[in-house]
């Protein structure tokens, strides 16, 4: 139930974007944006982890593709449940939480 992020157009040259810290700020401004998200449209809240399983880059292009799971304690959210949540964010939003624009949130096929 993992969902694909393709955002972060403008990612640096200079990023690392294998390095844990960079991996490590993602999951930690996922995390927010999915605080955003459910102050937004539920009426519980429950803290929300986010665990990026991979990330990858097409060579030459600027953007960066993510995989990561939701999870709500031990629970892994479903992926249409999950990418339905941050959808509820306008792309400005996520942007503003990541520091980059998305380009796609959607679950992964």
């Amino acid at each position: 139930d993992s969902i694909c992020l393709e955002l972060l157009r403008f990612v640096s040259p200079t990023d690392n974007i294998y390095s844990c810290s960079f991996v490590q700020m993602l999951e930690q401004r996922l995390e927010n944006a999915f605080d955003e998200a459910q102050d937004k449209v539920l009426e519980t809240y429950n803290r929300l982890d986010v665990e990026i399983q991979s990330v990858s880059q097409e060579p030459g292009s600027p953007a960066v593709s993510l995989v990561y799971v939701v999870k709500n304690q031990d629970a892994i959210l479903n992926g249409t449940i999950s990418s339905g949540l941050l959808n509820q964010l306008t792309a400005e939003l996520v942007g503003y939480f990541l520091f980059y624009p998305p380009l796609v949130i959607a679950e992964r096929k």
